[in-house]
């Protein structure tokens, strides 16, 4: 859990990512309700009609990955993202200064592999998009590949923030202990 101040930052740029992964998040999450629906759709052609849903698993393979996305700023802004705190939390305790920094490195760490991430997936995006790239059996059902590209660099961006916005308070928290 994170110990440090929740900080969106006193920009109406940082206020709009914080936004921004609200909206992501209940978007991600009205996809995982239309999601069971269609699996339960599907099920039920597939067993009452004999007639499944085209693509259900293409669907459902690539919504998971979008919904990972989507929903994974929020879960680090709302502090809920999987950590260990234990060695930080004795820290903590003793030298909360020094715990402030471990926890600045840690968040730093965090918004540079979020930015690579976003980085290295952004030109296969592009490239999707530009060739047309489609999953699936064509004739049969095909998606396309780009929107779900696109929404891995969309949250690796928004993640990266909020990784630097609890940097930020990481500062805060060594300038506060100072």
């Amino acid at each position: 859990m994170n110990h440090l101040p929740s900080v969106a930052g006193p920009t109406r740029l940082g206020k709009a990512a914080v936004a921004l992964m609200g909206v992501a998040n209940v978007v991600a999450t009205l996809w995982i309700l239309g999601l069971m629906v269609l699996i339960v759709a599907d099920i039920l052609g597939r067993e009452l009609f004999a007639h499944p849903i085209a693509g259900v698993p293409e669907m459902v393979k690539y919504s998971i990955v979008g919904i990972v996305f989507l929903q994974i700023s929020h879960t680090h802004r709302a502090g809920q993202m999987i950590r260990s705190d234990g060695i930080l939390g004795m820290v903590r305790k003793a030298r909360p200064r020094l715990a402030a920094a471990m926890d600045l490195i840690a968040q730093l760490c965090g918004a540079g592999f979020a930015a690579m991430l976003c980085w290295a997936v952004w030109p296969k995006a592009v490239r999707a998009y530009m060739r047309g790239e489609l999953e699936g059996i064509s004739g049969h059902f095909t998606l396309p590949v780009w929107p779900f590209l696109g929404l891995i660099v969309l949250g690796s961006a928004l993640l990266s923030a909020s990784f630097l916005m609890s940097a930020a308070a990481a500062v805060q928290q060594i300038r506060k202990t100072s």
